[in-house]
């Protein structure tokens, strides 16, 4: 895979893009297949920034930058000129371009540089062939010696998982801190509440609820309570989600970071368990009171 940059005579416009040998007949929407000394195009993401009629390029001669080696092993730039026969239309971020032949190779040859293959790129079918292609390669021996390194997209996907995994880690464990303070946070709330309505509680015992139904009024506002945090952190959860993934997709698309349904029903469920459990204690104690005491509080 070899990097180069397009540049507009007479402008301060420059593209930089990866060009690949990926291209047959059905790519080219408009033009012919390239020969030494000519280039074929993406007409959405590379021609476009050149000019705004990009179909006004075939025929036209562009300047092509490359960066390589000379033979002391030194970085040096040399200059292309090619021909544009042709325009590829690709769809979202992916390009299509394709320079002919051996036009690079010539060039380097002219400017007395290096042209041994520096990267090669290989594709595969899946990305688990591609883990095991990846595999394959660096196990290449040439006289006996290891030569080739393989980096497989997948791989740089997996390191990235293990950093989102370590940071979700350390984020449970945070959460699993902030589940216990709001739990008790949750009873100092119904305490309050009970101590506010003793009154209203004594009233409810005079007109004949029993302790049962006192138990399960403050038990079941103590629930809404969890229902309403719980959908109120979901929403939340669900914004920075696609905020994250939205700001990860520069390096792949590919979603890093993904609420499941099933993570959404067992945030709900520990939700209401925590504060079922913290409203049993302040909901025993409101049922506990007396009614006549109760009455006589302000």
């Amino acid at each position: 895979m070899l990097m180069l940059v397009l540049i507009k005579k007479n402008t301060n416009i420059t593209t930089v893009t990866n060009w690949t040998s990926v291209l047959n007949a059905s790519s080219i929407k408009k033009g012919r297949m390239p020969k030494t000394g000519e280039v074929v195009l993406d007409k959405k993401n590379i021609a476009k920034s050149l000019t705004n009629n990009p179909n006004s390029l075939i025929g036209k001669t562009i300047t092509l930058t490359y960066a390589g080696l000379n033979k002391l092993g030194q970085k040096a730039t040399i200059m292309i000129k090619v021909k544009v026969v042709g325009l590829t239309e690709s769809s979202g971020s992916s390009q299509i371009n394709a320079i002919g032949g051996n036009t690079i190779e010539n060039a380097l040859k002219a400017a007395n540089m290096s042209t041994d293959v520096a990267a090669l790129g290989v594709s595969a079918s899946s990305m688990n062939t591609a883990k095991k292609v990846a595999k394959s390669i660096n196990k290449l021996k040439i006289s006996g010696k290891l030569r080739f390194t393989a980096t497989a997209v997948s791989s740089m996907l997996d390191r990235i998982e293990t950093y989102i995994s370590l940071i979700t880690n350390v984020l449970a464990g945070i959460a699993g801190i902030s589940l216990l303070v709001s739990a008790l946070m949750i009873i100092v709330t119904m305490y309050m509440s009970v101590s506010d309505r003793t009154k209203e509680i004594g009233i409810l015992r005079a007109l004949g609820e029993s302790k049962r139904d006192i138990r399960r009024l403050f038990t079941s506002e103590s629930i809404l309570l969890g229902i309403f945090s719980a959908t109120f952190a979901t929403v939340i959860a669900l914004a920075v989600q696609s905020l994250a993934n939205s700001a990860l997709s520069q390096i792949a698309h590919y979603s890093f970071i993904q609420i499941s349904f099933s993570n959404i029903i067992s945030a709900f469920i520990i939700s209401i368990v925590i504060s079922l459990l913290a409203a049993i204690l302040p909901a025993r104690h409101a049922a506990g009171l007396n009614p006549i005491d109760a009455l006589a509080g302000e």
